[in-house]
C-alpha cells in the first residue's frame, strides 16, 4: 500500500462507516471506453478508491488485496464498511471467485455493493443476484476467449503473420519502397510480403516516411 493510501487509512479509522471503491481496466476495457475515469467518477463518494490495470480472470491482484484487507481492517474495529464497484465483472469474472469473496464478507460484516447492477450483499437475494451475475460474467469469458482463439485461427488461414517477427534491413527497405506506392494499398503489401499490416505502418514510422514523401533509405554509417 503507497504511503498516501496509509495516510488515508489513518483518517479512516476515525469514522464510523467506511466505503472503499475497486475500479479495474483491461486492454479490452479500454477499446470499450470502460476506462477508470468512468469508474472513478461513479465511485466518488467513496472514501477510499483502489484502482489497477488487470484482467478480470486473474485472482492475484495487488490494488483488489489491499481493498479487500482494508476492509477487513476496518470491520475489525467495528466499523460499518461497504466495497463498492462500479459493476460486479470489475471485481471478477470466475464465478467461484466472487462466490468467496461475498461469502468472506459476510463472515465480517462486510457489504458488497455494485452501482450499475444496483445489487447489496446485506441480504440473501442480493447475494444470489450477485452469483447469478457472477455466472454470467464468468461465461462472457470464456466466449471472449473462444472467439479470440477463433480469430487467431482465422487470420492463420488467411496467411495473417501473427506477433511481430524482426524484419531483416532488405525487407524493410522494400515495405518502404512498396509503401511509397500510392496505388497499392496497404493490405496488400502486407499480403505480398507475408507480415502483418501493423508492420508496415510500424517500419514507415521509424523511418519517417509518408505515402506522399520521397522514400528516406536508411543509410548504415
Amino acid at each position: 500500500m503507497e504511503k498516501q493510501q496509509r495516510k488515508k487509512v489513518k483518517e479512516l479509522e476515525k469514522l464510523d462507516k467506511v466505503k472503499i471503491g475497486y475500479a479495474r481496466v483491461s486492454s479490452q476495457d479500454d477499446r470499450q471506453k470502460l476506462g477508470l475515469e468512468v469508474q472513478t467518477e461513479a465511485l466518488k463518494n467513496c472514501d477510499i478508491i483502489f484502482s489497477e490495470k488487470q484482467s478480470g480472470d486473474n485472482d492475484n491482484r495487488p490494488e483488489l488485496t489491499n481493498a479487500i484487507l482494508l476492509a477487513k481492517q476496518l470491520s475489525r474495529q467495528n466499523k460499518l464498511v461497504t466495497l463498492q464497484t462500479y459493476k460486479l465483472d470489475r471485481l471478477t469474472r470466475k464465478m467461484l471467485t466472487l462466490a468467496n469473496i461475498i461469502d468472506d464478507f459476510n463472515t465480517h460484516g462486510i457489504k458488497l455493493n455494485s452501482i450499475l447492477e444496483n445489487i447489496e450483499t446485506d441480504s440473501l437475494t442480493g447475494r444470489l443476484l450477485c452469483l447469478v451475475l457472477g455466472y454470467v460474467a464468468e461465461i462472457e469469458l470464456d466466449n471472449i476467449r473462444i472467439r479470440t482463439k477463433d480469430g487467431l485461427r482465422k487470420a492463420k488461414e488467411n496467411g495473417v503473420i501473427l506477433g511481430n517477427p524482426s524484419l531483416t534491413e532488405k525487407q524493410e527497405l522494400e515495405i518502404l519502397k512498396q509503401y511509397q506506392m500510392n496505388t497499392i494499398p496497404i493490405s496488400l503489401i502486407a499480403k505480398r510480403l507475408h507480415i502483418s499490416e501493423s508492420s508496415v505502418y510500424k517500419v514507415a514510422r521509424k523511418y519517417g516516411v509518408s505515402r506522399r514523401k520521397n522514400l528516406k533509405i536508411p543509410v548504415k554509417v
